[in-house]
């Protein structure tokens, strides 16, 4: 979802082609940054549309931009604009982890590292097939599962007894 409205952006838009208020005035009046409005101008004329904010692109699809930009000697704006990229320095960004890294860069995947292990500690196999570190490490996670499992217990015990003992007093300030 995008900060403002198709209606609003239309209005400045609008404003823009057929009052003759420029992008300075706008920002005195709503108080958008002049390069807003013209990325909304831009992409007005071209698709007659707004552009909504993509989260996620393909490797290959960078790599298409970024040939396409190459061989059209075009700006980073103009191409975002062609491709419908929100923010033209998406492309500038992908350009830089291509000239650094390669087409290996733009094709790896973004974003925080899983907490949870890739390989289970469970073996895929016969228990009896198991190596000695594999039983090792299955016998200390079952160990760490039945810790956490009678100290969840223990706490739901205090909490049964903390409860009676209220229970208790209450019935006794009654009387």
């Amino acid at each position: 979802m995008s900060k403002y409205s198709e209606e609003f952006k239309l209005q400045i838009v609008l404003e823009y082609i057929d009052k003759h208020i420029s992008p300075e005035q706008q920002k005195k009046r709503y108080g958008i940054s002049p390069s807003q409005t013209r990325q909304w101008i831009a992409q007005y004329e071209l698709n007659g549309k707004f552009t909504e904010p993509t989260r996620h692109f393909s490797g290959e699809f960078k790599l298409k931009v970024l040939n396409y930009q190459q061989e059209h000697h075009l700006s980073d704006q103009a191409t975002a604009l062609i491709f419908g990229i929100t923010n033209q320095g998406t492309v500038c960004a992908w350009r830089k982890k291509y000239l650094t890294g390669g087409t290996e860069a733009l094709l790896q995947k973004q974003g925080r590292q899983s907490k949870m292990p890739k390989k289970s500690l469970i073996p895929n196999k016969p228990r009896e097939e198991w190596s000695k570190d594999e039983e090792l490490a299955y016998l200390r996670m079952e160990n760490e599962f039945l810790k956490k499992y009678l100290a969840l217990v223990q706490e739901d015990e205090k909490k049964k007894q903390q409860q009676e003992k209220d229970k208790e007093k209450s019935k006794l300030s009654e009387n």
